[in-house]
């Protein structure tokens, strides 16, 4: 062959595969940062992912890749990163690079987040010359320089609201030559054209997230080329594995199937079936992934963490809650007895002054009655002699100053650890001084809502120390009956 000719039929070939430019993956639903950089980072946490794709096995010269990407995030998820390297050979031809890519994901509402992305690298084209059969191996056309390589740029857009997501990414922005050799009648060059590729994919969960079901469409678009459609279908479970299908137009179809080894690391494969006119001839292609997801996820973990502590909260507001409502229920039957009980000394007197009169109209003395019934009245016993029980010698100590029922404003809004309730301020007043005859110092309000007179030792600020002096009795202090009131 005549090494002249060669390079002109490279040259035409460069041409002629401008569409494969960009290498070709049946599993980008799982690396969409080695074409998108705006993907960057997007999923909060640091992987490492392997491609190898073997494309119309057993055809001699067939195109085969290799790819590498490492993808992570830092501060709280807002800058993403990721390192990209690809090697793709066809026949004598062979592409490398490496890039760099940068994310910023702006969150723009709480569901919302927009992503800006931008790579750069290094691409590299190389003509394998010791495998190209000539009768004249000494040629020195066949020693010029045969690899050259040009810095390049790739640009991303990402958009995610709630489960949809809808990307566009331009690689080789600069669309720039590369030149081989000046030695010939022309330049010898391969020329990077830009593309353009869109991305988008709706993630339906299942069985709260146990499954996930995502459709996924992607489009790839350059100067001079037909564009071409891959539309597929993913179904993940979590605990297990992934199955999915994906056509591709003017290309064939693909089956993918994948086994998480463990909950970080996954091994998957999918087999490409040809479907056009040359199907027969083409024969299989095969596609492994190699995914490993670090154990630093520091998005998860906040997750995780969050869920927590929001159960947590849950858990102490019910708590609190069937606290809050023991509280009252107590108070309300306190309430109850003390109207029953003044109902019922009312009673008493009415009608120990109906006995009298009825005893005085038939001659009978009724002093006696009289001194009977007010001895009945007055032995009836008071909400506070049922509920404050003895509180020793000894004062209440341990708590804030202005806890104290002394120094509280009587009424005033906030959580009253209470020892008693009555209907008359006189019965009140009485358990007051019989507490401060015990050391106990307590005071008096009276509810407006229901008119009955409290006598409370604290106050606090929150129920939640309200309701832990009462259940530990002002630690160990008090050995009468306490309840939480409420001042709102």
């Amino acid at each position: 062959m005549n090494s002249k000719l060669l390079f002109v039929a490279l040259a035409s070939l460069s041409l002629s595969v401008q569409a494969q430019q960009i290498p070709l993956y049946s599993h980008l639903f799982f690396a969409p940062a080695m074409v998108n950089p705006a993907r960057s980072g997007a999923r909060g946490f640091s992987e490492l992912v392997t491609i190898h794709r073997q494309q119309w096995q057993g055809m001699e010269g067939a195109p085969e890749t290799s790819a590498l990407l490492f993808n992570g995030a830092n501060n709280k998820e807002r800058i993403g990163y990721s390192v990209y390297a690809f090697t793709d050979a066809t026949d004598i031809v062979r592409r490398s690079g490496i890039y760099g890519h940068y994310a910023y994901h702006a969150q723009l509402a709480e569901n919302s987040v927009l992503s800006f992305g931008i790579g750069a690298g290094y691409v590299n084209n190389t003509f394998d010359m010791a495998s190209i059969r000539v009768k004249n191996e000494g040629d020195p056309f066949l020693f010029p320089a045969n690899s050259n390589g040009t810095l390049d740029i790739n640009l991303g857009l990402n958009l995610k609201v709630e489960n949809f997501q809808l990307g566009l990414s331009v690689p080789q922005v600069l669309a720039p030559a590369i030149t081989y050799s000046n030695n010939y009648t022309g330049p010898v060059a391969f020329n990077l054209i830009r593309h353009y590729v869109i991305q988008t994919q709706y993630d339906l969960p299942i069985q709260k997230d146990r499954m996930t079901l995502s459709p996924l469409v992607v489009v790839r678009a350059a100067n001079f080329v037909t564009p071409q459609v891959d539309a597929g279908m993913m179904f993940n479970v979590t605990e297990y594995g992934y199955v999915g299908a994906l056509f591709r137009s003017n290309f064939g179809a693909s089956a993918q199937i994948g086994v998480h080894l463990t909950p970080l690391l996954t091994l998957g494969y999918a087999h490409d079936f040809s479907t056009n006119d040359y199907a027969t001839s083409l024969g299989m292609s095969n596609e492994f992934i190699l995914t490993y997801r670090f154990g630093d996820n520091k998005s998860n973990d906040r997750i995780e963490a969050e869920i927590k502590r929001l159960k947590d909260k849950q858990r102490q507001a019910d708590q609190n809650g069937e606290k809050l409502i023991n509280d009252k229920f107590e108070e309300f039957k306190e309430e109850l007895e003390a109207s029953n009980k003044k109902q019922l000394a009312a009673q008493s007197e009415e009608l120990a002054k109906a006995t009298a009169l009825k005893l005085q109209q038939a001659g009978v003395q009724g002093g006696g009655v009289r001194a009977s019934a007010a001895s009945q009245g007055s032995s009836t016993p008071s909400a506070s002699e049922s509920g404050a029980g003895s509180a020793g010698s000894s004062t209440i100590k341990g708590y804030s100053k202005e806890s104290y029922a002394t120094n509280v404003t009587p009424g005033s809004m906030g959580y009253y650890v209470t020892a008693g309730v009555y209907g008359e301020q006189e019965n009140a007043d009485k358990m007051v001084q019989r507490l401060k005859a015990q050391g106990v110092q307590s005071r008096t309000f009276r509810d407006t809502k229901n008119n009955m007179v409290y006598v409370y030792l604290l106050k606090f600020g929150n129920y939640e120390e309200a309701s832990a002096a009462r259940e530990s009795n002002l630690n160990g202090q008090y050995s009468g009956k306490l309840w939480v009131k409420v001042i709102q």
